[in-house]
């Protein structure tokens, strides 16, 4: 075999292998793809949900501030459900924005790997500001709204009577709270799953690539 008969062989491989590479990556990506996107197509599902419960709360909320039904004597009663209700704006606020620009981004197999950056970025992005929004949501359900009742009781049963029938209520939303604190209610998993799918498309590519390369 001559010289160029053996550059021609070396570039007939060369197509080969390059071939295969493509093909495996192509069948990787898909595998990914069709996964993600079927995840990615229940988050916003969960989204449009999540919206119209938070709605309802809202306006429960709201309902409340404008017809006191638990009869509030005083101004300082209304703050916990204040809070409540502009928690509830923040959070569908945030959320909105999140959800519009995952719309944006469209997953398919020529684009899996930017996608999932991309969606992962989406979550990223607002996370400690709807963290701590949520932590202040909650401190005042928990604890604030119990106490609301605490003037009403004080005038039948006293301070300390008072004061233990509202610790009452206020233990129990706090195991309830650290009980779901402790089975990961509050881990957003959706995006350690995309994150977990990235690493995965990363891995057998460059598993594919060490292949062809030992080939």
């Amino acid at each position: 075999m001559n010289l160029d008969d053996f550059k021609t062989a070396w570039k007939v491989y060369d197509r080969k292998l390059q071939s295969t590479q493509a093909l495996n990556e192509k069948i990787i990506a898909s595998m990914i793809t069709e996964r993600s996107d079927n995840r990615f197509a229940k988050v916003r599902r969960q989204y449009i949900l999540g919206f119209c419960w938070m709605f309802i709360c809202m306006a429960f909320g709201i309902l409340v501030i404008l017809t006191n039904p638990f009869d509030y004597g005083q101004t300082i009663q209304y703050i916990p459900m204040v809070i409540f209700v502009s928690g509830l704006v923040i959070l569908m606020t945030g959320l909105t924005m999140r959800y519009f620009a995952l719309r944006k981004i469209i997953i398919s197999h020529n684009n899996i790997g930017q996608a999932l950056k991309q969606v992962i970025a989406v979550y990223e992005k607002p996370r400690k500001f709807l963290y701590y929004t949520v932590i202040v949501f909650l401190f005042s359900q928990v604890f604030l709204f119990p106490l609301t009742f605490l003037p009403r009781s004080i005038e039948t049963s006293g301070l300390w009577p008072a004061l233990g029938e509202r610790l009452i209520p206020i233990s129990i939303a706090a195991l309830m709270l650290f009980a779901a604190y402790k089975l990961g209610a509050f881990k957003e998993r959706h995006v350690d799953k995309f994150r977990e799918d990235l690493s995965e498309l990363e891995m057998l590519k460059a598993m594919s690539a060490e292949l062809v390369c030992e080939d």
